[in-house]
């Protein structure tokens, strides 16, 4: 691995010594793919099947009057612990149980299978078994449901580990139970949203053979690169609002399933017990070890953070895979490349849709509008794959649109676009630079263009800790950089912050101004520009401190002024270090970096001395209109994405950081611009 200096270099330079390395040989293909830990960059071959493919509803009719839910049941595992399992099966006009074998669909949950089960029955409309839920829409079409509460959650045995081996071992039993029961015919598969669509793929990758077709939505990647180590930093907002949630559902509501399960109470109680010893044994020890910055929780060194990474186990999935992502979700960055890593061994289809966690399992439940161009509903696409896998009909699975994306600003309302690929295959890198006086251009920086500074914000206020009856983890994070009023609160809040809706959310000015971010613009475009794919911020800094952030805002900005955000990235000056074998490069270009984010790889951060930090921001969809300006904002910090550990935080106190944009240090940002004539 070659790491970056922090001592000067012009970007030429750098380029020289990446491939003087050794290492870029594949960067001279069109496009490359980004790396895994486990799998260096290698050269893609665009997808070309299924063009001109549009979306067409697809739906039958009922072939059961009822579906009805078996009596709670347990698996036991090889080690002796036992699963909670919930089935649901077809079922006749007087609700008993029709007599065959079905094909079954399986998920896993550690958000409770009898809050599944309610959800499905009275929050819900559309396709609950994406929750773990009674589905009647599927299951009256000739399906048993399954639903399992992980290992260590719900009513299952266990301390939690989420995403742990343990529980990940516990997944083949799972599937292995199934292939015993008198109701099963053979074919299975896998599907959820968010945790359910994780562990979906990851039961995939162990390739029983039972397993016929995945449907995940919104599922994890690179749990560290993606989620909660962006940039080096470590996503408070995120945890504390998932870590208390996946644990108070594991006791929250349990004497209430002792009574409704009275033969296994005391089974539920033991189960219990263990989920609230969790607090001391797993949880609270987790996230102090990352607070603290100790090496393998608050960086990527060992296996904690790539055991529980899907990502790294993809290249092993071998059956037909439908991926449905947002395009402010928590897993932004990752849903693309989990489509890259199965389109050309399996059918592979990607549907990217807007908004937030939260808010694209709304628009999966009701769908798009026929007029917007994108996918039907959730429960219509989920029958259409599993009709065409699991019970052997000719759907047209294999034909629909191999990729389906929201693109922002497209249209007099938002619109979606679709492609043979991702990346798309008419995309090229364009390299624009940040100049002195604030401008975004081609050129780069002429001489005597004045530096600026920004400095770090205040520390935000982060606790976690038991509940007063110690049953419970209870946690809060303040933030003290105005990001708490941005998209990124909302993308990194699941949602949920976006509920009670504010004009920050969609205009980025009110976060820029709070921070005091720098700002470059574009002039007011002559046409139209579209985005789409994932892009590189390069930004030559200095810091007067040893630990520096730099925040990165893309936004397209309206005649009125309104900043709409496009996407986000965050970078530790510290993890600065690229590992250019397995960075993505398109047409020679490096367009997403790698950075390894191990001990090893941090680079001194020297008071005063100018470094050149590559930035990840997450791929994007956008169309930029004629006479809008795009705008990049550089800041110090996106507290909503990422906060320091406290040994970084107390070494960049009071941290002011110097931006360069001059003809040594030009500071730069690389865009995937894509034909506007590609949309359709």
């Amino acid at each position: 691995m070659l790491s970056i200096a922090p001592h000067r270099h012009s970007l030429s330079r750098l380029a020289a010594l990446l491939l003087t390395a050794g290492l870029c040989a594949s960067a001279q293909a069109q496009t490359t793919t980004l790396g895994t830990r486990g799998q260096l960059s290698q050269a893609s071959t665009p997808v070309t099947s299924n063009a001109g493919a549009i979306w067409k509803e697809y739906t039958r009719a009922a072939e059961y009057p009822n579906a009805v839910t078996l009596p709670l049941q347990f698996i036991t595992t090889r080690t002796g612990q036992k699963l909670a399992v919930l089935v649901t099966v077809p079922a006749d006009a007087s609700n008993k149980p029709v007599a065959g074998r079905f094909p079954a669909i399986l998920t896993q949950t550690a958000y409770r299978i009898d809050t599944g089960q309610l959800l499905g029955g009275v929050v819900l409309t559309g396709n609950t078994l994406l929750v773990g839920g009674k589905d009647e829409f599927m299951i009256r079409r000739g399906y048993v449901s399954v639903a399992v509460d992980v290992l260590g959650s719900g009513l299952s045995d266990g301390e939690a580990q989420l995403l742990g081996e343990a529980e990940q071992a516990a997944y083949g039993e799972a599937v292995e139970w199934v292939t015993k029961q008198a109701w099963f015919n053979g074919n299975l598969g896998l599907a959820g949203t968010s945790y359910l669509g994780i562990t979906s793929l990851m039961t995939a990758g162990q390739q029983h053979p039972a397993v016929k077709a995945v449907f995940s939505e919104v599922p994890m990647g690179d749990a560290y690169r993606g989620t909660v180590g962006i940039g080096g930093l470590l996503n408070a907002q995120f945890i504390s609002l998932w870590l208390p949630l996946t644990q108070s559902l594991s006791v929250l509501g349990n004497k209430s399933a002792q009574d409704k399960y009275p033969e296994y109470a005391d089974q539920i109680a033991a189960a219990t017990a263990q989920h609230v010893a969790a607090i001391n044994s797993w949880y609270l020890p987790t996230v102090e070890n990352s607070l603290k910055g100790q090496s393998g929780y608050a960086t990527d060194d060992g296996s904690f953070w790539s055991v529980r990474s899907p990502i790294e186990k993809a290249s092993r999935i071998n059956v037909p895979t439908f991926i449905i992502g947002s395009s402010n979700d928590i897993f932004q960055r990752d849903e693309p490349l989990l489509y890259e890593q199965l389109k050309q061994r399996v059918n592979t289809k990607l549907v990217v849709l807007p908004g937030s966690h939260i808010g694209a399992v709304q628009t999966a439940l009701s769908g798009a509008s026929a007029s917007s161009g994108g996918a039907p509903e959730a429960s219509k696409l989920m029958l259409q794959w599993f009709d065409q896998y699991l019970k052997g009909m000719n759907t047209g699975a294999a034909a629909l649109p191999n990729v389906t994306q929201f693109v922002q600003g497209y249209g007099s309302s938002d619109k979606y676009a679709r492609s043979t690929d991702w990346p798309h295959p008419q995309m090229t890198p364009q390299r624009l630079y940040l100049r002195g006086n604030g401008g975004l251009t081609t050129q780069a920086p002429a001489a005597g263009e004045a530096a600026r500074t920004v400095s770090e914000p205040k520390a935000p206020v982060v606790t976690y800790a038991a509940s007063s009856d110690g049953t419970t983890v209870k946690s809060s994070v303040t933030l003290n950089d105005g990001s708490d009023c941005s998209s990124s609160y909302v993308q990194w809040s699941l949602g949920l912050g976006g509920l009670l809706p504010k004009a920050c959310y969609t205009n980025s000015n009110t976060v820029e101004r709070a921070q005091g971010a720098l700002i470059f613009e574009t002039a007011p475009l002559q046409a139209d520009m579209y985005l789409n794919g994932p892009m590189q911020a390069d930004i030559w800094m200095s810091s007067t401190k040893r630990e520096a952030a730099v925040a990165v805002r893309v936004d397209a900005v309206d005649i009125w002024g309104k900043a709409t955000p496009i996407s986000t990235g965050l970078m530790s000056a510290a993890f600065r270090a690229v590992d250019p074998s397995r960075s993505r490069y398109v047409k020679g270009t490096m367009i997403q970096p790698w950075h390894p984010f191990t001990t090893a790889s941090r680079l001194a951060v020297v008071p005063g001395q100018p470094m050149l930090v590559p930035v990840e921001v997450f791929p994007a969809a956008a169309l930029v209109k004629k006479g809008q300006k795009l705008r990049v904002a550089i800041s110090a910090s996106n507290q909503a994405m990422g906060i320091w550990p406290q040994p970084q935080q107390a070494e960049a106190n009071g941290g002011v950081n110097t931006f360069y944009n001059d003809p040594a240090r030009p500071s730069s940002i690389v865009l995937p611009l894509v034909p506007v004539s590609a949309l359709n």
